[in-house]
């Protein structure tokens, strides 16, 4: 696999560059030389002066030997100056960069490489550029007691175009925030692991440094423009006593300020010597932590924590791509409250103030509330990271205290811990909700109706949904992100859940994510964020509701690896090499539909029924959106909210189907139940007689093994016994695409549960060959995961669902008698090469030995 990079650099165009790590990610020299580049020319350096790789000095017989800058900015247009004149280039050279990938030939690099450029130029007012993945740093030469020296600063030293260098003090507005943030602070420990520090005083250190480095950018956010304290104290002369003394003032009104948010205590003086701070400042000071992008800030809290406070944080965070797309969807405003009432690691609160930052004193509108005291002191110090100076944070049970907290926000944001096991089983608490309480089936028009009787317990996920609802004002919005079996399964307890939810609020969005997105936190199953609109007086009933239409969409990369709990990222990449795709920063992008995905929203017709989907945004894109009609839900009876069967793709394929000569599941098949023998009469194994069992591993497309097992061998779960021109159809979402035909001969065949039984029914024979044409499509496995109703891979599709879906007749002639020798083998029982040596074997025809089988999987031989 190529682990290159596609870059546009301003001077040369479209580049390939190589990536010397083993997973492609980390900066090439090209990638940093470009970023290099991308500065100059935002600084004010002319592009047409910029020339890269350029040769400053030539040795050896004939200069076949050479001193490359890898770039170099000129006074002048360089194509003014022929290519190979040395001579001229210096005399008219104002820069002079080097590039390395790695800090850790920082030293090596400056030594015998950036400043000897400078003894090579001509002009006295020339500077040397140094730029690697953690510093860049600014060199020139001055007079000094009668002899020139050279001096170094920080980017923010850097000259303007035309301009003498000189040293500058660091404000809040020359500090840079595009840093990969942990690479920094690894390069800090790297200095103090050099000054004998051991680790656990290390990261007590580093602890000291940042809380100093996030005060002092907060104290001075108000005025950009005045002079940080913490500063380069090495490009400004300042002597290692003077700098330790200014940033043990720093460090204990820093302490201070955050002392009642801190886990454990903090000294006030930190414990290194002056010389190691000023080696530290130079790598600190210039980077800007309260503006850095929100995944920056996480990675680093992730790795800062577990070594600091030894927590493990990956099980609490929400992956940044969730959390910005759910915050830009809901699209807060100026003035309004925004509520996190579990607020776990405090992942959407950050996004939330992040994008209203700029707006005055925006953190008091920020609050969340968590039950753990350890995830209160996670968001907390999350928060402040990034840049949150007011932490609105509190240790409450906000299911305890929803009365108290009822309509105090206008929007709410919720990613509750939910499963079946997690509970609310407080009598007091559950006598607060309606869905506390047991909801019935009626017989009449209103589907479910709520009683007096309290629960002995209820899904605490349940009941954060009408959390979310009685939190916000009417005409208040929330987004939550439940299991999809919420929004799907037909049993009492999730139907009543839909239909409060349906009578309280107006369904604005409904968006399906990947499954195992949030294996992180311990969740394996599939979810769904829905986005609501709180009614401002709550329906009798959901079939009462007016007319809308709500957006439906289904995002299938969110920009990780899902599926294991490192969940790293992914980004896209250039399909005819694989070489990764930077933007116009130099950024890897990632690879997520979440941008598509809220564009399609904003643009969909649902934007027509809720202002605040585009309230203040540029006008969305020409292409709309898929909008589902309420009538379309609450004309069903299970008031079916699951994004798959919801979705454009969904309906379109359906349609499709129809458009063309096709036919219903139900129309050519019955669905046989278990346990059901010939005559419809029930059959039980006889213990001693051999069978052939079939497990759902065992059977592919069309084909099927099995094991040979004794009756009473046989697991509960073989509930099918086949009999000749059976079909059996996967019924759980992970193995929709299984299904096989029993054969004449199969009188000793068992089959396990978690398959749909089926029987073409009398009349219908000639439909075999469209059936199994049609079971081996995407379409028919793309409507069957459609219609399975839960949240894990053993979601189920219900029988008179699968009962519904459509296939297209084969009309074709020759398609047909194609067919026909694979349909006549399924018939015959043989469905694979295996079991065609396997019937001839039996029958004697073929002699190959046959030793006894394994005992189990875990037998050696």
């Amino acid at each position: 696999m190529s682990t290159g990079l596609t870059l546009v650099c301003p001077v040369r165009g479209r580049l390939k560059a190589k990536a010397r790590s083993a997973d492609g990610l980390s900066p090439s020299e090209e990638r940093l030389r470009v970023e290099a580049i991308r500065h100059l020319i935002r600084s004010g350096y002319p592009r047409e002066h910029i020339r890269v790789e350029a040769v400053i000095k030539k040795f050896g017989n004939s200069g076949r030997n050479s001193f490359r800058a890898d770039l170099a900015v000129l006074d002048i247009a360089v194509a003014t100056l022929p290519n190979d004149d040395v001579d001229a280039l210096l005399e008219h050279v104002i820069v002079l960069g080097e590039v390395k990938r790695d800090s850790n030939d920082a030293a090596t690099a400056t030594a015998y490489q950036v400043k000897p450029m400078l003894d090579f130029a001509g002009r006295d007012d020339c500077v040397a550029l140094y730029w690697d993945n953690v510093e860049q740093r600014v060199y020139w030469k001055v007079q000094r007691n009668g002899r020139r020296v050279v001096r170094d600063g920080p980017l923010a030293d850097l000259p303007g175009y035309g301009q003498r260098p000189g040293a500058s003090r660091l404000t809040f507005d020359t500090i840079d925030p595009d840093k990969a943030l942990l690479p920094v602070f690894k390069r800090v420990e790297d200095i103090l692991h050099a000054a004998s520090i051991g680790p656990n005083k290390r990261f007590n250190v580093m602890l000291q440094l940042l809380l100093a480095k996030l005060y002092d950018e907060h104290q001075h956010s108000a005025s950009p423009d005045s002079p940080l304290t913490l500063q380069d104290f090495a490009a400004l002369d300042v002597e290692p006593a003077a700098a330790l003394s200014t940033f043990n003032d720093l460090l204990r009104h820093a302490v201070r300020y955050y002392r009642a948010f801190l886990p454990e205590p903090v000294a006030e003086k930190v414990s290194m010597p002056g010389d190691v701070l000023i080696d530290v400042a130079r790598v600190l000071a210039p980077i800007k932590i309260v503006s850095m992008k929100q995944s920056v800030i996480q990675d680093f809290y992730m790795y800062f924590a577990k070594h600091i406070y030894k927590w493990d944080l990956a099980q609490y965070f929400t992956p940044t791509s969730v959390t910005d797309f759910v915050v830009s969807v809901l699209n807060p405003r100026f003035s309004e409250h925004i509520r996190d009432p579990a607020c776990g690691s405090a992942d959407f609160l950050t996004a939330a103030f992040r994008r209203g930052q700029h707006w005055p004193d925006y953190s008091s509108s920020v609050w969340g509330s968590d039950v753990s005291p350890e995830a209160v002191q996670v968001a907390v110090l999350n928060m402040i990271l990034n840049g949150d100076g007011k932490t609105n944070i509190a240790r409450e049970d906000s299911l305890a205290k929803i009365r108290a907290n009822a309509e105090t926000c206008d929007i709410v944001v919720c990613n509750p811990t939910f499963g079946t096991r997690i509970t609310e089983r407080d009598k007091t608490t559950l006598g607060s909700f309606d869905l506390g309480r047991l909801w019935e089936v009626t017989a009449g028009d209103d589907l479910v109706a709520m009683t007096d009787t309290l629960l002995p317990q209820q899904e605490t996920g349940v009941l954060f949904a009408e959390v979310c609802t009685r939190l916000v004002r009417p005409g208040g919005r929330f987004a939550i992100v439940v299991p999809n079996g919420y929004l799907g399964n037909r049993s009492v307890r999730y139907l009543a859940l839909r239909e409060w939810l349906l009578r309280h609020c107006r369904i604005s969005a409904i968006v399906g994510l990947p499954r195992f997105t949030f294996k992180t936190s311990g969740a394996d199953v599939s979810a769904s964020i829905m986005f609501c609109e709180k009614r401002a007086i709550p329906l009798s009933k959901s079939s009462d509701t007016e007319e809308y239409e709500f957006s439906v969409e289904v995002v299938d990369r969110v920009g990780m690896r899902v599926g294991d709990k490192r969940s790293e990222p992914i980004f896209k990449r250039d399909p005819n090499d694989g070489s990764f795709i930077l933007d116009e920063n130099d950024e890897l992008i990632a690879d997520s539909d979440f941008g598509v995905v809220l564009d399609r929203i904003r643009s969909s017709t649902a934007s027509q029924h809720f202002d605040w989907l585009t309230e203040g945004l540029q006008a969305a894109s020409e292409a709309a959106g898929w909008s589902v009609s309420i009538s379309d839900v609450v004309h069903d009876r299970y008031r079916t909210l699951d994004p798959k069967k919801r979705s454009q793709k969904f309906a379109l394929l359906r349609s499709e189907i129809m458009a063309v000569e096709h036919f219903m599941l139900r129309d050519i098949v019955d669905f046989i139940p278990e346990g059901i023998g010939p005559g419809g009469l029930a059959e039980r194994p006889e213990s001693g007689r051999l069978y052939r069992y079939v497990e759902i591993s065992d059977v592919g497309i069309g084909t099927y093994r099995w094991s040979s097992l004794r009756g009473w061998e046989l697991p509960s779960r073989a509930r099918h016994f086949a009999q000749p021109g059976d079909f059996y159809l996967g019924s759980i979402w992970s193995s929709v695409k299984k299904w096989y035909l029993a054969g004449r001969n199969c009188a000793d065949l068992v089959v396990t549960n978690g398959f749909h039984r089926v029987r073409l029914k009398p009349g219908k024979e000639d439909y075999i060959t469209d059936l199994v044409v049609g079971l081996c499509s995407e379409s028919y496995a793309t409507q069957m995961r459609g219609l399975a109703r839960g949240s894990d891979g053993l979601a189920e599709i219900p029988e008179d669902d699968a009962a519904t879906v459509l296939l297209p007749r084969v009309l074709d002639e020759t398609i047909r008698r194609e067919m026909q020798p694979f349909v006549d083998q399924l018939l015959a029982g043989m469905t694979s090469v295996e079991s065609k040596v396997a019937a001839m074997t039996a029958e004697g025809t073929l002699i190959v030995p046959t030793p006894p089988e394994r005992p189990d999987h875990t037998a050696l031989l």
